[in-house]
């Protein structure tokens, strides 16, 4: 699965890294989407995963990779081109395009936080998985407090 999501987001890497102008913008935002649900979908099977009396670590290290994944193919999902001036409704704020520096940072604290919850899932302390889970968590809401519109 790991191996997957890897070799997906290394063709996501090469579609992304195209400007969305070159590209039809409805495409490149039904990508990011679809990406967005993975890494929600990721995050809620660890949740759900932690809930339980005994977690399976291998369940809980596969998610945390692929959040890993695609948390470092993150940047590729907002190109120029793909926000309001395409005229297609999503939640993105338009916020993302003109405070690049907060966004760029945002997602780098998503990369950072997702490594490190990699990291720690490779070891058996569930303690220490769960508060890394709580710390990703945070790092996602902060970006979603800021730059995604209220549903």
């Amino acid at each position: 699965m790991i191996r997957t999501v890897v070799a997906l987001s290394l063709v996501c890497t090469a579609v992304w890294s195209a400007r969305a102008d070159d590209m039809d913008p409805q495409v490149v935002i039904e990508g990011r989407q679809a990406n967005l649900r993975d890494l929600g979908a990721a995050f809620k099977a660890i949740t759900d995963e932690l809930k339980k009396s005994a977690p399976s670590l291998p369940v809980i290290r596969q998610y945390a990779g692929q959040i890993d994944a695609l948390a470092q193919q993150q940047r590729f999902w907002f190109p120029r081109g793909s926000g309001p001036e395409s005229e297609i409704e999503t939640d993105a704020k338009p916020e993302i395009w003109a405070r690049t520096k907060e966004f760029a940072d945002a997602e780098l604290a998503l990369v950072t936080e997702a490594a490190r919850f990699r990291d720690i899932a490779r070891g058996s302390d569930i303690d220490a998985i769960k508060t890394q889970h709580r710390a990703v968590g945070k790092t996602c809401k902060g970006c979603h407090d800021a730059f995604r519109e209220e549903e």
